[in-house]
C-alpha cells in the first residue's frame, strides 16, 4: 500500500512517478493523509492492465496507471497530480457533469462507445471509449475519488464505420457482388446479384453456387475455388452463368480470397458485372464491318463492272468517260439515300425520284404505293433505272420535248408478295428494235435477275420503249457481287 513510509511493491512508470511524487503540494495531501480506501484503490489500479484513471478530492485531482497514459498522448506525465479541468479542459464541459454524478450523487456512471472531443496529440479528435466510473468512498461513506475504467474503442468504431460504408456500397453496388466459402456455398449476396441473377438472398442463401453455373462449366468453378484454396490469384475473365429463369448471362467476373481474423483463407468474393450489352455490341460491330466489307467489295465490283461495260467497247473516249460519271453519280445519289436511313430502307418513290433527278420532273409521271426497298434492290433499281432514263434522253423520250415517261409501281400481296415496276415511254420518235443487245439491256436483264431474284421484260415498242420488271418483295433479295460481262464487239 502507498504511503509516506512504505515503498509500493508495484513497479512501472506509473508507480515510480507516483512514489516520488510530492502530494503534499496538491489538495490531497501526502500519502499518510489519503483514506485508506483511496490508498487501496491505487494499488489495484497499479498493475492492472485494465485503462484506470482515477480523479480525487474536491479538485478531481488525476491519477492513474500504466495502462492509461497512452491515452492521453502528449498530456503524459505532466496531468499527473493536476486538477483534471486544466488537462482535460477541452473536453471538461462534457466531462465534468459525468464527475459530478458520480462524485455528488453517489452514481455509477456506463456508457459504450462514449465520444468524447479532445486534444491529446495537439490535433483536435473525436475518440470513443467504454466507460465505468464508480465512487471510492471512505469509512463514513463520503465521495472522496471517481474510479473510471476506461477502455478506448475509437479504432474498433472506425473499423466497424468502414465496415458499414463497405457493406452500404455492396449493398447499393449495380455490380452483383457474392461471397462462398470453400465448398462453394453462397454465404452473402447483395442486390445487384439478385439483378443479375434473378434468386432473391433468400433462395439462395446457404445453397451452392453452382445454380449459376451452366452444366458445360461446372469445372471452371470448381477450379476457381482450388486456386482460392491454394492462394493463388485468379485473373479477372469473362464468363457466361445461368439465370433464375434458365438464360445465360455473359458477365466480367473478379474473384478475391476471403481471409478470417487469422489470416486463414475461409472463401471467396465475387464481383460479377453484366457484360451482355457489350457483347451484344461486340457482335454488331463485327456484323456491320462484315456487312461493310461485304457492300464496299460490291460497291468496288460494281464500278469495276460499270467501268468495264463503259470503257471495253467504247469507240469515243470522253463520251464514255461522261457516261461513267454519271453512272457512279447516280450510284453515288443511290448510297446517300440509305445512308440517311441507316441502311437499313429506303422509299421506293425517293429513289426513283433521285435516279431521274438529273432530268425535268414535267417529263414524268410517277406513281404508285408507299413501299421500302431493302439496300440490295436500292442499287439495283437505282442502276436500270439510270439505265433506262440514259437510254431515253439518247433514243427515246427524253430526247424530244414532246416525249414523257410514265413510271408506275404496284404490290400483289395476293400473290406471295410480288412487287411490279413498269417503264412506259410516250411521244418520242419511233422506236426500232436494236440489232444487238447493248450493255444497258444486259445490266438492266443481270440486276433483276441477279439482285432481285425477278425478271424483266424490254419491249421495243414504235411508240415507245416499254420495260416491265417483276420481283419477290422480300427482305432476301441477293446481295452478291454484279455479273456484268463484257460485250462482244
Amino acid at each position: 500500500m502507498l504511503n509516506s513510509v512504505a515503498v509500493p511493491v508495484q513497479s512501472g512508470e506509473m508507480a515510480a512517478l507516483i512514489r516520488s511524487y510530492d502530494w503534499a503540494s496538491t489538495s490531497l495531501g501526502p500519502m499518510s493523509a489519503w483514506p485508506v480506501q483511496l490508498r487501496c484503490a491505487v494499488d489495484i489500479a497499479l498493475p492492472s492492465l485494465a485503462q484506470i484513471v482515477m480523479f480525487c478530492g474536491p479538485e478531481l485531482v488525476a491519477i492513474y496507471n500504466d495502462a492509461y497514459a497512452p491515452t492521453i498522448g502528449s498530456k503524459h506525465p505532466a496531468a499527473l497530480g493536476k486538477p483534471a479541468r486544466e488537462y482535460w479542459g477541452e473536453l471538461w464541459d462534457d466531462l465534468e457533469p459525468l464527475l459530478r454524478r458520480v462524485l455528488d450523487a453517489g452514481e455509477t456512471v456506463v456508457a459504450k462507445d462514449r465520444p468524447f472531443y479532445i486534444e491529446r496529440f495537439e490535433e483536435p479528435e473525436t475518440v470513443y471509449f467504454d466507460i465505468s466510473y464508480s465512487p471510492i468512498s471512505d469509512e463514513a461513506g463520503n465521495v472522496v475519488a471517481v474510479f473510471c475504467i476506461v477502455n478506448e474503442t475509437t479504432d474498433r468504431m472506425g473499423y466497424e464505420a468502414t465496415l458499414r460504408r463497405l457493406a452500404s456500397i455492396v449493398s447499393s453496388s449495380e455490380d452483383a457482388i457474392l461471397g462462398i466459402d470453400l465448398d462453394m456455398t453462397v454465404t452473402d449476396w447483395n442486390d445487384g446479384a439478385e439483378k443479375l441473377y434473378g434468386f432473391s438472398a433468400e433462395e439462395i442463401l446457404g445453397k451452392s453456387v453452382t445454380v449459376l453455373i451452366p452444366d458445360n462449366r461446372v469445372d471452371e468453378e470448381k477450379l476457381i475455388v482450388e486456386r482460392i484454396k491454394d492462394g493463388n490469384r485468379v485473373e479477372p475473365h469473362e464468363t457466361v452463368r445461368r439465370h433464375k429463369s434458365g438464360r445465360l448471362v455473359d458477365v466480367s467476373l473478379t474473384v478475391s480470397p476471403i481471409f478470417d481474423s487469422s489470416g486463414r483463407i475461409v472463401g471467396a468474393s465475387k464481383i460479377a458485372r453484366d457484360i451482355t450489352a457489350r457483347k451484344e455490341a461486340e457482335r454488331v460491330q463485327g456484323v456491320l464491318i462484315a456487312e461493310l466489307n461485304h457492300r464496299v467489295k460490291n460497291v468496288l465490283a460494281t464500278v469495276i463492272a460499270i467501268a468495264r461495260q463503259t470503257f471495253g467497247p467504247a469507240a469515243d473516249l470522253e463520251l464514255a468517260k461522261a457516261s461513267f460519271d454519271a453512272r457512279l453519280q447516280n450510284l453515288a445519289r443511290a448510297h446517300d439515300l440509305l445512308t440517311r436511313g441507316s441502311w437499313e430502307n429506303a422509299s421506293l418513290a425517293r429513289v426513283i425520284q433521285e435516279a431521274l433527278s438529273p432530268y425535268q420532273n414535267d417529263h414524268f409521271e410517277i406513281h404508285g404505293p408507299d413501299v421500302n426497298i431493302p439496300p440490295k434492290a436500292v442499287i439495283a433499281l437505282a442502276l436500270v433505272l439510270h439505265e433506262l432514263a440514259t437510254n431515253a434522253a439518247k433514243y427515246g423520250a427524253l430526247s424530244v420535248q414532246s416525249g414523257r415517261v410514265n413510271v408506275s409501281w404496284s404490290v400483289d400481296e395476293a400473290h406471295d408478295a410480288r412487287f411490279r415496276l413498269s417503264w412506259r415511254e410516250i411521244g418520242g420518235p419511233t422506236v426500232a428494235s436494236p440489232s444487238r443487245r447493248g450493255f444497258g439491256s444486259r445490266l438492266i436483264e443481270r440486276m433483276t435477275s441477279g439482285q432481285l431474284q425477278g425478271n424483266a421484260e424490254i419491249h421495243f415498242d414504235a411508240a415507245g420503249l416499254r420495260c416491265e420488271i417483276d420481283a419477290p418483295l422480300a427482305s432476301d433479295w441477293d446481295d452478291g457481287n454484279p455479273e456484268l460481262t463484257t460485250p462482244q464487239v
